[in-house]
């Protein structure tokens, strides 16, 4: 069993590196544009027992992606921002009849690589966009407590990130991306677009997150999910940032300077990169989901706490080991909720390799 991960030297790809080592894969590959980061990546993981390899890669050029994946079974892409590099480099993956998963969590993204799932189908390849965190996660948590209530009323999925917990550009592009414009909700049984930022709820999360105020963002799960779970009113995400000025600060800079373009946003995004170090000052090292499935007669409640490289870079880690292993094999593109229908073996692994999720039943 070979994995390569594309992007495998950043904060993302390296968690999803480490946790293909725990699972025992044969050989796993740090795959980066960046070798020397990729070389330093490997060596770190060669030195605590893990065979892994280091290659140059560049993910939007079919040929270095051709001659790097060589006999690699399986590629997890964790390179951003999605929005813009997700459907090329799943494009690639197809055409080189590469099986694969992403951690696309930009819904236009995840909308335009699921366009691809005719042509994987004809080229015999296995794909699932959007398992991380939140997407991934988050869609079976909700399929898996969709079985527990009976007919579903709604879905409500709330994230909390934290600058101190997560680092790179592709991260801060991700986020003034969903906060921009008008993003998807599925609202009393409809599709339909809302006002990003809107929306405003106040969300309880286990100590150290606590409660905070959280928005509307453009996430792919109100998209999928629908699709796959019968819902009758709606699936909402909602998410915000802690320390909650943080919030405030970027919701004002949007409005003031007038982001309501993706090039407006990338270069803001540039420059608040430049001063990351700031923004995590004083912030918690931890990252939080939480998913709301509510029934006619009952409601049930998961949550997670920890840090963002995990929360991610597992979920994503196990998908591609299934796919490797024959678990999963339908051609195709599809969401984790039509990929993991055994949510309850999947929950399992997760909790074996100690991501915790409470369960809240409510009356």
């Amino acid at each position: 069993m070979k994995i390569m991960v594309l992007g495998g030297a950043g904060d993302i790809g390296s968690g999803v590196l480490e946790a293909l080592c725990s699972m025992n894969v044969d050989t796993v590959v740090a795959g980066d544009v960046r070798y020397g980061a990729a070389k330093e990546a490997s060596d770190h993981l060669k030195r605590v027992g893990c065979n892994c390899e280091a290659v140059k890669v560049n993910a939007i050029d079919i040929e270095s992606l051709r001659e790097a994946s060589r006999d690699v079974d399986v590629v997890v892409n964790t390179i951003g921002p999605f929005y813009r590099l997700g459907l090329p480099i799943a494009g690639n993956l197809v055409r080189l009849g590469l099986n694969f998963v992403d951690v696309c969590d930009d819904y236009d993204a995840v909308e335009n690589i699921l366009g691809l799932s005719g042509e994987a189908e004809k080229a015999g390849v296995t794909g699932i966009t959007g398992l991380g965190w939140t997407p991934g996660l988050s869609n079976i948590l909700a399929l898996h407590g969709s079985k527990l209530v009976g007919e579903v009323e709604a879905i409500d999925i709330y994230w909390v990130g934290s600058a101190a917990d997560s680092k790179g550009l592709a991260v801060v592009m991700h986020l003034f991306h969903a906060l921009i414009g008008k993003v998807p909700m599925y609202l009393g049984g409809l599709w339909t677009l809302v006002d990003a930022g809107s929306g405003e709820v106040e969300v309880s999360f286990p100590d150290p997150i606590g409660r905070l105020k959280l928005y509307y963002t453009g996430h792919p799960e109100p998209a999928t999910i629908p699709r796959y779970v019968k819902v009758r009113d709606r699936v909402t995400v909602r998410g915000g940032l802690t320390p909650p000025w943080q919030n405030v600060f970027a919701k004002f800079l949007l409005r003031a300077l007038n982001i309501n373009s993706d090039a407006k946003a990338e270069r803001l995004a540039r420059i608040i990169h430049r001063v990351e170090g700031v923004f995590r000052m004083g912030g918690l090292k931890a990252s939080a989901l939480k998913v709301d499935i509510l029934g006619d007669n009952s409601r049930v409640s998961y949550v997670a706490v920890d840090r963002m490289r995990r929360l991610t870079g597992i979920p994503a880690a196990l998908g591609a080991v299934k796919i490797a292993e024959g678990k999963i094999r339908e051609p195709g593109i599809k969401p984790p909720e039509a990929s993991i229908r055994d949510t309850e073996e999947f929950l399992g692994e997760l909790e074996r390799r100690e991501v915790k999720i409470v369960k809240v039943k409510e009356p």
